[in-house]
């Protein structure tokens, strides 16, 4: 009777894991394929926003990381209305203003920084934001940051 008992309970807490994990997956497949409609239902329906994902097996990172590493601006904004945390670092501390200066994409690094980005964050290769913009040459990105840095 009591192995019936605990069979059952450890069955049930299988399946509620499962469970749970199914909207963080699918947000991970929508963010991935840049669809911002489908991120939307998923977030409204109480998907984490800030959960961690593994794009690459072994390094963990971030919806919003993803995002701007993708260049896709309708999905971060999106990812940002539902409280995705701006400053959230990946396995590397690595951040979503350093994946947009890296890109050289100044709108994105313009939202990120209207969004509270620190623009002083480093990685675990000592490079910030500005760095990143100056490895990609785009003189906007660099010129905004500079701004940012005084």
């Amino acid at each position: 009777m009591k192995r019936a008992l605990f069979f059952t309970a450890a069955l049930y807490c299988l399946i509620c894991a499962a469970h749970a994990q199914t909207p963080s997956r699918d947000l991970s497949k929508a963010v991935l394929k840049n669809n911002a409609a489908a991120a939307e239902t998923l977030l409204s329906a109480g998907a984490n926003p800030n959960a961690a994902i593994e794009v690459v097996p072994g390094f963990p990172t971030t919806y919003l990381i993803t995002a701007a590493s993708n260049n896709s601006l309708d999905l971060v904004k999106l990812l940002l209305r539902h409280k995705a945390l701006v400053n959230q670092p990946d396995g590397f501390k690595a951040t979503a203003l350093m994946a947009a200066a890296g890109k050289g994409n100044k709108a994105m690094v313009e939202l990120l920084l209207a969004s509270g980005a620190d623009v002083r964050a480093k990685d675990d290769d000592g490079k910030d934001a500005l760095a990143l913009a100056r490895e990609n040459g785009s003189a906007e990105v660099i010129a905004l940051l500079e701004q940012k840095v005084k």
